[in-house]
This record gives structure tokens, C-alpha cells and sequence, in this order.
């Protein structure tokens, strides 16, 4: 079977590969649980070589359409069609995984007297534990959050070396649940802000621009609060979406 050619002029193998995967792409024949076909699935279907495969899967990344996930596959990037990056949240697992994004740690963790945020945590006392993490879609920045923590759980992470170093995979409140049991609710809170020179230096933005700042207190089994975290979002570049469901009701 060979790759469909452009209906005008010339294009390279990899090209016309990475058109045709496009088109299956927007077709919705992939998504976040459905990994594109594999280098060697894409070679015999095709009867291409490796480095043309290689080559046109490199340009549906460069292109932000895919992100290429070890040992797992590759994946259709969220995006709108205005270019956004596209989180869509129906689940505590979809909060906890963040697919396709990269968290950054841009502060040691860090006790501190913070009244305010020990009552969000219905903590006894004043102490809390404190880090903030930026988040990455490929060498684009779009997301700040500041995450408050109960000291204790603060000081098991470090202690048990349970924080990344440079950019990871996954999400802070999924590690939080390794040493607080797994979180069993989440309350959330959006508001909008506008961008100050500290985040418009972080997000890679201006100083005066619009922002969704998305605040949520993560719960245990037991209903005690594990985390507070509140993230802002370059709004530019990002879109939050909500399924809601009926109680009692749910569309797999």
C-alpha cells in the first residue's frame, strides 16, 4: 500500500507521510488512549523505509501535533483550533496524569508560616509546605503552580526523594498520593487574573495579559486535604475543559 500523493506538485516520501497521518489525525482515528501506529506498523503498511517513517513522525512533532511518549507510543496532541493546548478533565486519573506535558520544579520545597493556606488545609497549625512547579507542552511553557502541602507529607517527599529533578512526566498531586493514599476528590475554584513580570517572565508572556488562575484542594480517602494548588495558565495558549455528567449517570 502506498501513500497517497498530493493532489499538486512534488513532496518527499516523509512528507506525504506526515500529510496522511494528519488527515487520519483530524479524521479522530486517534486519541488520548489510542496510540498512533508504530514505526514498524507505519513501514509495512506503507512499504517505506525506516528513516522516512522516522522523518515524518519527527515532523508531526515539530509541527505539535503528536508527542511521543516511551514505551508507550505516540499520541494526537489536545490542541483547539485556535492552537491551544486543550486540558479535558472528567476524572481524578485525567488531573493526576496531565498527558502530553512536562512538569518543571522551579523551587525547592520549603516550609513557611502561611496562615491562609493552613486553613484551606484545616491544618492545626501555621506551618505549611511549599514548591512551585512550572508546566511544559515540548519547549513551550504555559502553566505556574504553586503547591501548598501539609508539612509532614512536605517532608516525606523530600526525605523519600520522591520530587523530580529537571523536566518529568506526571503531576505533583499523583506523587502526593503515593505517600497520602490516592486522592478521592478534588473542589476547584477558576478565576481570572491579569499576568504579572514574575509569571510573564516564567510563562513567556506579557505583563498586563489575561490569565485563568485555577485554584484545587485535593482530598484523601478520609476527606483530609493533601494539597492546595493554585495554577495559572497563559491564557493564549490554553483551554480547560469540564465533562460534566447527570448523577448517577456516566458515558463511558
Amino acid at each position: 500500500m502506498s501513500v497517497p500523493q498530493p493532489a499538486t506538485g512534488e513532496l518527499p516520501g516523509y512528507r506525504r507521510l506526515a500529510l496522511q497521518l494528519t488527515e487520519e489525525i483530524n479524521a479522530g482515528l486517534y486519541g488520548a488512549d489510542t496510540a498512533l501506529p508504530t514505526d514498524a506498523e507505519v513501514m509495512e503498511k506503507y512499504g517505506l523505509g525506516r528513516q522516512t517513517v522516522r522523518r515524518a513522525f519527527q515532523e508531526l512533532v515539530a509541527d505539535g501535533l503528536v508527542y511521543r511518549v516511551r514505551g508507550r507510543g505516540t499520541f494526537p496532541t489536545l490542541r483547539s483550533p485556535s492552537g491551544r493546548t486543550v486540558r479535558s478533565t472528567g476524572s481524578l486519573e485525567d488531573l493526576e496524569e496531565w498527558a502530553g506535558t512536562e512538569m518543571e520544579l522551579t523551587s525547592s520545597l520549603e516550609l513557611r508560616h502561611d496562615v491562609d493556606s493552613a486553613r484551606r488545609l484545616e491544618l492545626d497549625g501555621p506551618v505549611v509546605a511549599r514548591l512551585t512547579v512550572r508546566r511544559w507542552v515540548e519547549d513551550e511553557p504555559f502553566a505556574v503552580t504553586e503547591v501548598i502541602l501539609p508539612p509532614d507529607i512536605g517532608s516525606r517527599l523530600v526525605s523519600e526523594n520522591r520530587l523530580p529533578s529537571g523536566r518529568a512526566a506526571g503531576t505533583i498531586v499523583a506523587i502526593v498520593g503515593t505517600v497520602a493514599g490516592p486522592v478521592s476528590s478534588a473542589e476547584e475554584t477558576v478565576t481570572a487574573i491579569l499576568i504579572d513580570e514574575e509569571l510573564a517572565e516564567k510563562l513567556h508572556t506579557a505583563v498586563g495579559r489575561p490569565a485563568l488562575r485555577i485554584e484545587r484542594i485535593y482530598r484523601n480517602s478520609d476527606g483530609q486535604p493533601v494539597e492546595f494548588a493554585a495554577t495559572v495558565h497563559a491564557a493564549e495558549r490554553y483551554e480547560h475543559r469540564l465533562t460534566i455528567h447527570r448523577t448517577g449517570q456516566h458515558t463511558p
